[in-house]
């Protein structure tokens, strides 16, 4: 059984870890920014690239599935035993 201070640290590692990939998910999904600024005229894409929003939603978008396959792991290791 993981201790408070145990889950403490792998949210910490999930966050730390989920920044550098959200910010290069960020960079790639560039066309996709721009299609949505173009289209529904939602201010995304800057002189200097992707919004300040884009990043924090690529972020919380990488927390949200690095912390569902974390789950997922722990759960099938439980269940093997």
């Amino acid at each position: 059984m993981l201790t408070r201070l145990s889950w403490a640290g792998i949210g910490m590692v999930l966050c730390i870890t989920a920044m550098p990939v959200a910010i290069a998910v960020t960079i790639f999904m560039i066309p996709l920014w721009s299609w949505l600024e173009n289209t529904f005229a939602i201010e995304s894409i800057g002189h200097s690239g992707p919004a300040e929003w884009c990043y924090i939603l690529t972020y919380l978008l990488v927390l949200i599935v690095a912390t569902f396959t974390w789950w997922a792991i722990k759960r099938q290791r439980k269940q093997q035993g």
